[in-house]
């Protein structure tokens, strides 16, 4: 993979951790403040979105299925240093309570697992391991 893919891949990952942000700004009162249910069924579709959002890029890309733990990570660390600061300051970037942070957080968090999971399944490595 070049730098240039590689430069590729981060501002993708950028530009879909900022599309989140703005979500999370618009949206995020419904999502982390109306119940179990419904932060559920955004975990669902988060899962859902990453998954997709990865076999897309690698199919346009044509990168092979070796590389998509490298394209996952490649993907998911601009999102991650710019959570660090959107968590710092939780209530001023989103507009929310700060006790719908630890909801917020888990939320990333599994977002970013589901999306490394799904990288490793579809590299095959964690099927050689078990």
């Amino acid at each position: 993979m070049t730098r240039r893919e590689m430069g590729l891949f981060a501002l993708l990952g950028l530009g879909v951790w900022l599309q989140g942000a703005v979500m999370f700004r618009l949206g995020g009162r419904v999502m982390f403040e109306s119940g179990p249910w419904v932060l559920l069924l955004s975990g669902a579709g988060i899962a859902l979105s990453v998954c997709v959002l990865l076999r897309t890029v690698m199919i346009w890309r044509k990168a092979p299925a070796s590389q998509a733990v490298l394209v996952a990570v490649i993907m998911a660390l601009p999102g991650l240093f710019g959570d660090v600061a959107y968590i710092s300051a939780f209530s001023w970037f989103t507009g929310l309570n700060p006790t719908t942070a630890a909801p917020f957080a888990a939320m990333i968090i599994f977002g970013n697992a589901v999306l490394l999971t799904y990288a490793l399944v579809r590299a095959g490595p964690l099927i050689a391991v078990l």
